[in-house]
Parts: C-alpha cells; sequence; structure tokens
C-alpha cells in the first residue's frame, strides 16, 4: 500500500563526478523517479583552466594552451555523460523500471558553486548525490561538495554510498532520528512524498545522551498520533533508546531491524548536529553503508 501523501514529486538532482559511487547514487535515483514519476537531471561541473588564464593577460601562448584544455575537458565530460546516461537506461531496462524522462548538464566551473546554482535554475524537489563509503578511507566519506549540497541546498539530499542497495520489492524499512523538533513533522511529510511509490514503515528513534528528566515516552507518543492522524504515514513504529555512543547505537538499531535507509534533519542543536559534525558524519556512513536521507 503507497503513502498517502499530497505533496507531487517532479524533479530529482543529482550531481555526478562519473565514479562508481555516483553511478549507484543515479540508481537509486532512477528507482525513485520511476515510482513517484518525476523527471531526472544528471549534472556535471567540470574545472574550467580559463579562470587561471585570466590571472595572464599578456601570455597569449598561455591562454591559447588553456583554451585548448578547456575544450578538451569539455569535450570529454560530455562524452562521461552520454555514456552514464547509457548506463542508466540500460540499467531501467533490466530492472524493467517505467520510463523516465533524464535530462543531463554539463557546464564548467566549481562543482559546489554551480551546483547552488542548478538548483535555483531546476528547482529540484530533492537531491541525490553519491559519496564514499565502505571500503574507502574514512576521512573521505563525506565530501566536501556532498556537505556543501546538504549547507545550501534548502531542500532534501539523499547521501549514496557505493555499497549502498534499495529493496527492489517487499516494505522499505527506514529510521527517522528525531530530537521532537516541529520540522520533524515537515521532514517526514516529505519523505512519504519521495517515498510514496513504496510501502514504507518508518521507525522513529529518539537517541537520549544527556540526563533529561522530560517525558520522553510522552514526547513519542504525541508525535506517533499526529503522524498517524494527519496521514504523514501509515506504518510507523517509535523508540527511545538511552545512548552514551550514538553511531554505535543506531548502527546496532538498523542491523537488529533490518533497516534499508535513514533520515535526520539539519539543525544545530538537534540529532544532526550531533552526528554530522565531520567525524561522525563520515563515521556513520563509513560503518552503516546506508544511504541516508538530510532534510533541511
Amino acid at each position: 500500500m503507497n503513502n498517502n501523501v499530497s505533496k507531487k514529486i517532479n524533479r530529482i538532482l543529482v550531481p555526478v563526478d562519473f565514479s562508481g559511487y555516483s553511478l549507484n547514487a543515479c540508481y537509486f535515483a532512477m528507482h525513485l523517479a520511476s515510482r513517484t514519476g518525476a523527471g531526472l537531471k544528471l549534472f556535471h561541473a567540470f574545472f574550467n583552466p580559463m579562470i587561471d588564464a585570466m590571472a595572464f593577460p599578456d601570455a597569449f601562448t598561455y591562454q591559447s594552451n588553456m583554451a585548448e584544455v578547456f575544450r578538451e575537458l569539455e569535450e570529454n565530460s560530455k562524452k562521461e555523460m552520454k555514456k552514464f546516461a547509457k548506463k542508466l537506461k540500460k540499467y531501467a531496462k533490466l530492472k524493467n523500471l517505467k520510463e523516465v524522462e533524464v535530462e543531463t548538464g554539463v557546464v564548467a566551473g566549481q562543482p559546489g558553486e554551480e551546483i547552488e546554482s542548478i538548483i535555483e535554475a531546476y528547482d529540484p524537489d530533492f537531491i541525490v548525490i553519491g559519496t564514499r563509503g565502505h571500503g574507502d578511507r574514512a576521512n573521505e566519506v563525506l565530501g566536501s561538495v556532498a556537505s556543501r549540497v546538504i549547507d545550501i541546498s534548502g531542500i532534501p539530499v539523499l547521501l549514496v554510498t557505493r555499497d549502498a542497495k534499495l529493496r527492489e520489492k517487499g516494505n522499505i524499512r527506514l529510521l527517522y532520528a528525531t530530537d521532537f523538533d516541529d520540522s520533524d513533522y515537515q521532514a517526514i511529510g516529505s519523505l512519504s512524498a519521495i517515498m510514496s511509490g513504496y510501502s514504507l514503515k518508518i521507525f522513529c528513534v529518539h537517541f537520549e545522551t544527556g540526563s533529561s528528566k522530560e517525558d520522553k515516552e510522552s514526547k513519542m507518543s504525541e508525535m506517533k498520533h499526529k503522524l498517524i492522524e494527519n496521514k504523514k504515514v501509515l506504518s510507523i513504529e517509535c523508540h527511545n533508546i538511552k545512548s552514551d555512543d550514538i553511531v554505535t547505537d543506531l548502527n546496532l538499531f538498523v542491523e537488529a531491524n533490518d533497516i534499508e535507509m535513514i533520515a535526520l534533519t539539519h539543525k544545530k542543536r538537534n540529532i544532526f548536529y550531533r552526528l554530522f559534525n565531520p567525524s561522525l558524519a563520515k563515521k556513520l556512513l563509513f560503518e552503516t553503508k546506508k544511504p541516508v536521507f538530510v532534510f533541511n
């Protein structure tokens, strides 16, 4: 049974760098686009050597050489994009996915800056971006581009490692880590819309790290009641967990409950802020190998 949501997902943006983990992010995006009827845009920004050449206005030979390098970089990037799009079409056919309209875009510039521009121009409903994962060095898991996309996008971002898999049949079991913030309701509503093509079960979990005497059980019960009453979710299970190590305990919960995806909100002083400081973010993605939704 699909989730009862009103928001329609129309556009998904996937920044790519033609790596293996970037390709896996595209596979995820294809599944989600096929289920929701959304269009897909693959976007790549390549280094522009002409920017450096501008610093040498009198060096004609240098500028001419850089112009040739620029043409080669542009041509290679466009060729790689065509190969990428072809792989996606082959994958969609192999998986019997519904037809998805796929656009591509290749521009010269800094990836972070150009992604910010394409977000404004394309107006996607959410972003899917590949990140390094198991088998890569832990200090490279959450790249600077992915970090910047989270900070500037203002829309949901799905982080996908190279090893992440998406169950194609049956229920999708998703852990939503909550700090009982009002933004949770909007985030879970958006999450339900994005996953509307699937039968989704949400495990709403609060990890208590302090010595607060607040009634967390009461808060969790109220949250569950509101989500069901407002038809944000159809299947939800709630847990309060006392924790001295959020990442370890979250990972244990993921394994014990066959969780397929993780979702959090990006606000200072909430669980995302505690989890996704540079070191813990890398640790979570590195250890769980699960795709992570970040809601702004």
